[in-house]
């Protein structure tokens, strides 16, 4: 276990003080502060299953797309099929093949167990979603709305998803509640002014049983509450910027429009807690790209091949309490972290010089 604990965050405040308010429609913003008993020890880390074999049927990729099942296996998109793997890592089966019939895919965005044992696979590229029992037998298949082919983030929400796609118009919607082949409702304006600006309205998702909807821009400390309804709860918005440079769709470059820090991931939690994952760039990152001159004049940043993604990113992970709206617990974390994998647990990508892997770990917050 790797241990990042001693101390814990201050307790709650008085109901008086923390009415800030996840009620009524706001279009105000609450400005998100470290608590004064932020806590940089609190989260503690195990790790549960390596995942990926050197060669072979088990050899892995790269993946954000991953859940753990009710018999606790691992199923992890790769993209046009799933490998699942057993609690301590070993490899199972693959399911599922490159194709458009049944237990075919072309783009895996979302896999995730239901409380029936079952797991259900969103593939937007071929506007389906595909139910597998836990004898990996196809037991269900149910067509999605076209919306859906495009779009960039996606959660499960009241027996169907919350999805954002891209919008390069400003007013047009970036938030989609769908239901089989219906898109129920959309909301959330985009204040793109073209194509080149769509990537404004791009949000990082996760939803809660209650219904409430986290919306994490992508370049910015700011994640925007929703309801299933349409109306917008309260914006948090950090008081320190994740970005000093405006983060533009061109080219990064090493003068000025670096990489910069991401959001990769959100998660709601019933404890009244959003816990929100970076990608935040190490110091010196730019010792390990080069110029690189593209079509139609523009110079950008290629990685350099001696490079590792250790050398370039590190990760962290916020608590913020959403009772108090300050952010009660802070961790950098020890490798590349890519997603949370159900309730309490992350996924970290391993780069290593002649396979690739994936590790589980359980994290807990003063081991709650």
């Amino acid at each position: 276990m790797i241990l990042f604990a001693a101390g814990r965050p201050r307790e709650a405040e008085s109901q008086e003080s923390r009415n800030w308010g996840l009620s009524g429609d706001s279009r105000g913003r609450h400005l998100v502060r470290d608590d004064e008993s932020l806590c940089t020890t609190c989260a503690r880390l195990e790790e549960l299953a390596v995942l990926g074999d050197m060669a072979g049927d088990g050899f892995i990729q790269w993946s954000r797309v991953a859940t753990q099942d009710s018999l606790g296996r691992y199923w992890i998109g790769q993209g046009e099929s799933l490998k699942v793997y057993d609690s301590d890592g070993r490899f199972l089966r693959e399911v599922g093949r490159a194709g458009q019939g049944p237990e075919e895919f072309v783009r895996i965005v979302l896999v995730r167990a239901d409380s029936d044992g079952r797991v259900h696979v969103l593939d937007p590229r071929n506007t389906r979603e595909s139910v597998f029992d836990a004898n990996f037998a196809l037991v269900e298949e149910q067509r999605l709305a076209g919306r859906a082919a495009s779009l960039f983030s996606v959660a499960a929400l009241d027996g169907g998803h919350v999805a954002n796609t891209a919008a390069d118009i400003t007013g047009s919607p970036f938030l989609h509640i769908v239901r089989g082949e219906e898109v129920v409702r959309s909301f959330g304006m985009s204040d793109a002014t073209g194509p080149y600006d769509a990537f404004r309205s791009l949000r990082v998702l996760s939803a809660r049983s209650d219904s409430v909807i986290a919306a994490a821009r992508r370049h910015n400390y700011a994640v925007e509450m929703w309801d299933s309804g349409g109306s917008r709860l309260v914006e948090l918005h950090h008081e320190e910027r994740l970005n000093e440079a405006e983060v533009r769709q061109v080219p990064y470059n090493l003068t000025d429009h670096p990489k910069p820090h991401e959001v990769i991931a959100v998660r709601l939690d019933d404890a009244d807690r959003l816990w929100v994952l970076f990608h935040m760039m190490r110091d010196g990152w730019e010792r390990h790209f080069e110029p690189q001159e593209f079509p139609g004049g523009q110079v950008g940043i290629r990685r350099r091949s001696n490079s590792t993604s250790y050398s370039i990113y590190e990760s962290r992970l916020d608590v913020i309490d959403l009772q108090s709206g300050t952010v009660v617990v802070r961790a950098l974390l020890p490798g590349l972290f890519e997603a949370f994998v159900g309730d309490g647990l992350l996924l970290e990508y391993r780069e290593l010089p002649n396979t690739e892997q994936l590790a589980v770990w359980r994290v807990t917050i003063d081991g709650k």
